[in-house]
């Protein structure tokens, strides 16, 4: 049984999950990376953790954020074109 871990799998907070998978969509780091940052088993809980999280927070279900700022806003960079006034939507939203 070499390989194998004896036991249920460990469960990680919900909390957890998002702010790994949120750092890891939101950021240049490789699964692998994070696993290392957060003391992880390996890089396969990290890449399910991103998998875990896509399926529950898909694109069209991220929360609604009060007082985030609006695509027209001066808060966003300006002359950005309104492709990158999305991303820089979606990178605040998941900040917050």
């Amino acid at each position: 049984m070499k390989g194998k871990s004896l036991g249920p799998p460990p469960i990680y907070a919900e909390t957890l999950k998002i702010s790994v998978a949120r750092e890891y969509l939101s950021t240049d780091q490789s699964y692998g990376e994070l696993a290392k940052k957060y003391g992880l088993k390996n890089r396969e809980v990290v890449r399910s953790m991103v998998s875990w999280y896509e399926r529950h927070y898909s694109q069209d279900q991220l929360p609604v954020v009060k007082n985030a700022p609006a695509v027209g806003s001066p808060d966003l960079k300006a002359g950005a074109s309104n492709t990158d006034k999305e991303k820089q939507l979606k990178e605040a939203l998941l900040k917050v």
